[in-house]
């Protein structure tokens, strides 16, 4: 009797130390990371961020089931920049991408220097496998591509945009690539960054990976799935595309892409996946006139809150718990982020404008207060907690944005003291960062 109680005590303790072992070798196991970056999607764009127009049920599920930032931006109110500030973790002033990369001219010939710490690259270092599916828009030429910044695989196209269907770019020009080759792939763009979104979860779920799935929509051209190809080399074409119905067929684009965000949810539950993935959804900047920035004043190519303030959202199921969130956060954040979730050993003199977000995300941690700051052409911006400073050629613009987030009243006069402040925060950030690049971007 006394044995047959032993032995079955010594059977429960083994189970419970081989429980225990067992979490404790889950929680070792690093989480795979997905990036899902629109493309001048407003921060009223989506039906979880207001618009009833729009059914977009499964990015809506990720901003339900996970954190729904509400002062969430982008560190650019255009393209280039702001993807050079999420790869790298620092303002994009510092690697020279102030301005976007052009389809013609000069401009064709730059991009984002390789010698540049990114994301991918430190992912590597701690055993990912890395893929970046759908647009660059960090240089054409070979030296620049994304298999020299630490990604092992790349399909999808260079440019800013190119045609959903025949897959020409807005100079007349093929980009439709695989890693450094180019690709001819018959298929509308969104769907076919989906796809291989979900081929390379499934090729790699076998081991830590990081996905940035970087969609062409919302951006122009206005084309749907069933829409022509209109793009062809030695023909005219518009930027935005023949379309008349620009509603309709903009939505439809925003539609498709959620459908893609479901076909990867759907990748990684039957991959059994999900529960060690953190997925990020944001845009790389506000909509144009056609789309919808919410109640924000502004748009893309602007620093008014329309033109940097995005949707943003993170989801990773039993560990994000959900809510929404007030903290001020930019796209040059996540790369910090990533490091420290990823468990990986890195070199301590590492030192990255980012912040880390991970204890706010997974323990709801405040942010410490800090300065934050935007510059476009000939706009400047300096944000601290609820007080923005716009400075332009014609106007000085000093707004409390917890009280006006449409930038209406302006308190320069009234608060004398605040725009003295952030003026001499913004003028010592800009002798920090350096002078406007002389790199030809536009």
């Amino acid at each position: 009797m006394n044995f047959i109680k032993n032995a079955t005590w010594v059977l429960v303790l083994a189970g419970i130390l081989y429980s225990c072992s067992n979490s404790a070798t889950k929680e070792k196991v690093p989480p795979n990371f997905i990036i899902i970056l629109a493309d001048d999607l407003g921060y009223g764009g989506l039906a979880s961020y207001g618009d009833s127009s729009l059914r977009t049920p499964n990015i809506d599920n990720l901003a339900k089931g996970g954190i729904q930032f509400t002062d969430f931006h982008s560190n650019a109110p255009v393209c280039s920049p702001t993807r050079a500030a999420l790869l790298t973790g620092n303002y994009q002033q510092r690697s020279g991408m102030e301005g976007v990369i052009y389809v013609r001219g000069e401009t064709r010939e730059v991009g984002l220097d390789s010698s540049e710490v990114s994301v991918a690259k430190l992912l590597k270092t701690a055993g990912y496998t890395t893929g970046i599916m759908g647009k660059w828009h960090l240089g054409y030429q070979p030296e620049y591509n994304p298999v020299q910044h630490g990604f092992d695989t790349f399909y999808g196209y260079l440019s800013g945009n190119v045609d959903y269907h025949s897959h020409y770019d807005n100079s007349g020009i093929y980009d439709w690539w695989h890693n450094l080759d180019s690709l001819y792939e018959e298929g509308y763009a969104t769907d076919l960054i989906s796809a291989h979104a979900v081929d390379f979860i499934t090729e790699n779920k076998e081991k830590p990976f990081f996905l940035y799935v970087s969609h062409e929509a919302p951006h122009v051209p206005f084309q749907g799935r069933n829409d022509p190809a209109y793009r062809f080399p030695g023909k005219e074409f518009s930027y935005h595309g023949p379309v008349e119905d620009t509603v309709k067929v903009y939505n439809e684009m925003v539609e498709v892409m959620d459908e893609g965000v479901g076909e990867i949810l759907k990748a990684l539950r039957e991959n059994e996946l999900e529960e060690n993935t953190l997925i990020l959804f944001i845009s790389d900047n506000g909509a144009e006139l056609f789309g919808n920035n919410g109640k924000l004043t502004g748009q893309k190519g602007n620093l008014l809150e329309g033109g940097h303030r995005v949707p943003g959202i993170a989801y990773w199921k039993g560990k994000i718990t959900p809510r929404k969130s007030s903290a001020t956060v930019l796209s040059m954040d996540i790369l910090p982020t990533l490091m420290t979730l990823s468990q990986g050993n890195y070199s301590g003199q590492l030192k990255f404008d980012g912040i880390d977000l991970s204890r706010h995300l997974l323990y709801h941690e405040p942010l410490e207060d800090r300065s934050l700051f935007w510059r476009y052409r000939n706009q400047k911006v300096a944000r601290q907690k609820e007080w923005k400073l716009l400075l332009s050629d014609k106007d000085t613009l000093l707004v409390n944005l917890e009280k006006d987030v449409m930038e209406m009243h302006d308190l320069s006069t009234e608060r004398p003291d605040i725009l003295k402040e952030l003026i001499k925060k913004l003028a010592t950030w800009e002798q920090d960062v350096g002078p406007v690049s002389a790199m030809k971007t536009i």
